[in-house]
């Protein structure tokens, strides 16, 4: 479960979103997050209160709150698939992570066990 937050925050807080296409279809806050026991609007809820220079990232891209959240509902094979081409897509992503991987990790780890919290 970890590696799927960690590949879901690194996105958010690499801003990698900035080139993302639109979402297909938008998930909704009370949508579960696939292999926790948390909403979207829980790990976004947690986010913020754990690492707000993450969500405050995200939420300033032009569809990148809706690309966040839509990668959130996915099931994790989904959502790992959807990061890797991310990744693919924007190699400042996967500079990001390798700069700042010990942060993410940490950051992640906290929202994972306290997101049920929100």
């Amino acid at each position: 479960m970890l590696t799927q937050w960690k590949i879901a925050a690194t996105a958010g807080a690499a801003g990698a979103l900035v080139l993302a296409p639109a979402a297909v279809a938008q998930a909704a806050p009370s949508d579960p997050v696939p292999g926790t026991n948390c909403t979207v609007a829980q790990v976004e809820r947690a986010t913020v209160a754990v690492a707000p220079e993450a969500q405050t990232m995200v939420n300033r891209l032009p569809g990148g709150r809706a690309e966040a959240q839509r990668i959130l509902a996915l099931p994790p094979a989904e959502r790992n698939a959807r990061i890797h081409e991310l990744g693919r897509q924007n190699p400042q992503l996967a500079a990001y992570y390798q700069q700042n991987q010990e942060k993410i990790n940490g950051t992640i780890a906290t929202v994972a066990r306290t997101c049920s919290q929100y």
